[in-house]
């Protein structure tokens, strides 16, 4: 029985070893990708600035080089803008404060962004701010009808116009809902 036990242990302790070298294995794996990760972005971003001279010539590249770069290589702005700053700010990544222990989002919240989400807005609070600015129109509109009635139509015809506008385009975004 005490053999039986012995080799049970042996077998036992020889699958968890194994198992320890795969696991440190997989955190090793997920430390390289995070790294690498990092790593492209701040490559993409040096690569970026080192066109800067050409992109000064507004004429051939236009202002938004970073919406035409996103959009060439199927990345949004922000991801292209803040790979920029990676590199701005720390031009020797290995620089960086927390060395390679980081992942993309910490260096994103941490060291380029202030950390801060965007604010949000509810449905509920945007559906009643949509309420009341239609309200603030139909309650404008009005005062431009009544003034055009009172003979003052070649100056306020165009506030008419443009309230008219307003609350189409408000129409369109709602669905058509409250149409007047």
């Amino acid at each position: 029985m005490a053999t039986e036990v012995a080799i049970y242990n042996q077998w036992y302790d020889t699958l968890i070893e194994d198992l320890t070298e795969i696991v440190d294995g997989i955190v090793e794996d997920k430390f390289n990708l995070a790294w690498s990760m990092i790593s492209r972005h701040h490559q993409m971003g040096t690569r970026i600035l080192q066109e800067n001279d050409n992109f000064e010539r507004s004429k051939v590249y236009g202002k938004k080089i970073v919406q035409r770069i996103a959009e060439s290589i199927g990345r949004s702005e922000r991801t292209v803008y803040l790979s920029i700053k990676l590199s701005q700010l720390y031009p020797d990544i290995d620089l960086l404060p927390e060395g390679k222990d980081v992942t993309w989002g910490k260096v994103i919240t941490k060291y380029l962004t202030t950390g801060e989400k965007k604010p949000t807005i509810k449905k509920g609070d945007l559906v009643k701010q949509i309420e009341a600015f239609k309200e603030l129109l139909e309650t404008e509109l009005k005062k431009e009808l009544q003034s055009v009635n009172n003979g003052e139509i070649a100056i306020n015809k165009s506030n008419v116009e443009f309230i008219r506008y307003l609350q189409d385009q408000l129409n369109k975004i709602t669905g058509g809902a409250n149409e007047r």
